[in-house]
């Protein structure tokens, strides 16, 4: 039942860092290498899968009984696995519900009481990332010992929506089959992010070097 893969099992992971120091007017001592010259472009792409997360069932708020032992995996069931998670859910967005339905809840229903459930552990992953970072630099040469560096930086310049995390636990118990994916609770947080990574950040700045 708990033989899965581990909690921090992220099977792809891709960073791309660069440095990009522009080929032209590199003469820092005629005025127009010190106008025109002392760029560079630098930036960071990463690219990973998500880490596995488990579907559970609150059995410990009085809806239904839990598994009978005294431990935590007692008071909070895996569900009960009755189709398929990664078909197309009947919706895409819930009114009030921050980000997208990620899985079909109608794949998941409460255990059966007095039991773990079989979805079992680790079933799904939580959603992936790309994220691309850069830099901007220019270098000013007062003289060979001193300038001045303009900087301009952005993080997740493409500001590209970045999931983090998911809503793991069956929040709604309606219909017959008591499944989550009754047409009754697809207004529920179950499945769809509970977050999300930062978006687009710019920053300058100016740096003295000596």
């Amino acid at each position: 039942m708990t033989r899965a893969s581990s909690n921090f099992d992220q099977r792809q992971i891709l960073n791309i860092g660069y440095v990009f120091d522009a080929p032209f007017f590199e003469n820092t001592a005629k005025l127009t290498g010190k106008v025109l010259g002392g760029w560079h472009w630098s930036g960071l792409f990463t690219a990973q899968t998500g880490t596995p997360f488990s579907v559970v069932a609150n059995t410990g708020n009085g809806l239904i009984p839990g598994a009978g032992v005294g431990n935590g995996t007692g008071t909070n069931s895996f569900a009960d696995l009755i189709g398929n998670p990664k078909s197309a859910p009947p919706i895409t967005n819930a009114a009030n519900i921050i980000g997208p339905l990620l899985f079909n809840p109608g794949a998941f229903s409460a255990p059966t009481g007095l039991t773990f459930g079989d979805a079992g552990r680790n079933l799904l992953n939580q959603p992936g990332r790309w994220n691309v970072d850069m830099g901007l630099f220019k270098n000013f040469f007062v003289n060979e010992r001193a300038g001045f560096q303009f900087r301009a930086e952005g993080f997740n310049v493409f500001n590209h929506t970045q999931w983090n995390g998911i809503n793991n636990g069956i929040s709604c118990y309606g219909g017959s089959n008591n499944s989550a994916g009754d047409p009754s609770c697809l207004d529920e947080s179950f499945l769809h992010p509970s977050g999300a990574h930062n978006p687009r950040i710019l920053q300058l700045a100016l740096k003295f070097i000596f």
